[in-house]
């Protein structure tokens, strides 16, 4: 059992680290294999070693996404670490990015996967990596967990006719236990529009590319593009009108050439 568990543990890390989906069915088998509630808290740290792995692998991309996506990143690096002005103070943002992780794991709308690569492209730190990793993963490796506890139960029932696996079922222990899965996975999903407002205020107070560049010096730039755009003459256009322009003119003067004098 100790060699099936250090197997799992070690490929649930890998499948975190390397952003590879699969993962819940590890889950399951643990409930299933051991305790839910020791393989809810094996999981659930499995899971926050895996993410912050997968946060420290994409960190060398940063300059790369820092010069083709600058715009995105500074939307990105708003959501998960909040606006310094909104805030008040430097530590204040950053002590509330674990928060802001673990939120955006609860309301399972965006993906793991991106959450991590993300991290480490901004440069969150690693300790809200690992808290808000470890947060908002809990409620649902323990609902994973418990699934797999529910159907070791039922699997492990010896007489598995219809009737006694639904006798098993309306068990108050079993009962009682998918009400606490249904707490758990309902939760983050009907808060999940004021979870969503909460962190899309910060994003909608990220300042525009060109908010340090003076009013008199974009007036002065709209300025010289009109002028340019009213001078410059296509040079197809422009021989297209001299050509017009001739024949015209030489119309006029065969017109008045054949007038009578």
């Amino acid at each position: 059992m100790a060699h099936v568990i250090g197997v799992i543990s070690i490929t649930a890390v890998w499948k975190h680290a390397w952003s590879i989906p699969g993962s819940v069915i590890w889950n399951v088998l643990a409930g299933a294999l051991i305790s839910p509630a020791l393989a809810t808290i094996l999981f659930t740290t499995l899971t926050t070693i895996g993410s912050t792995c997968a946060s420290l692998l994409a960190t060398p991309l940063a300059p790369f996404v820092t010069q083709v996506f600058p715009r995105a990143l500074d939307k990105t690096r708003s959501a998960l670490e909040g606006d310094s002005s909104s805030e008040g103070t430097s530590s204040g943002k950053h002590s509330q990015a674990w928060v802001r992780l673990s939120i955006l794991r609860l309301i399972g709308v965006v993906p793991w996967a991106g959450i991590n690569i993300a991290s480490g492209v901004c440069g969150v730190a690693i300790w809200d990596c690992l808290l808000g990793s470890f947060l908002g993963s809990l409620p649902w490796t323990a609902v994973t967990c418990q699934i797999g506890d529910i159907l070791q139960t039922v699997a492990s029932n010896p007489s598995p006719t219809h009737q006694s696996v639904r006798s098993l079922l309306t068990s108050p222990e079993i009962l009682m236990k998918l009400a606490f899965l249904s707490i758990l996975s309902l939760a983050p999903i009907l808060g999940r529009n004021r979870l969503r407002q909460w962190i899309s205020s910060s994003v909608s107070s990220v300042p525009p590319l060109d908010a340090d560049v003076p009013e008199e010096r974009l007036s002065r730039w709209a300025w010289v593009k009109d002028w340019q755009n009213r001078i410059r003459v296509p040079s197809r256009s422009r021989s297209r009108k001299e050509t017009y322009a001739k024949e015209l003119e030489a119309l006029v003067q065969e017109k008045n050439a054949s007038l009578p004098l």
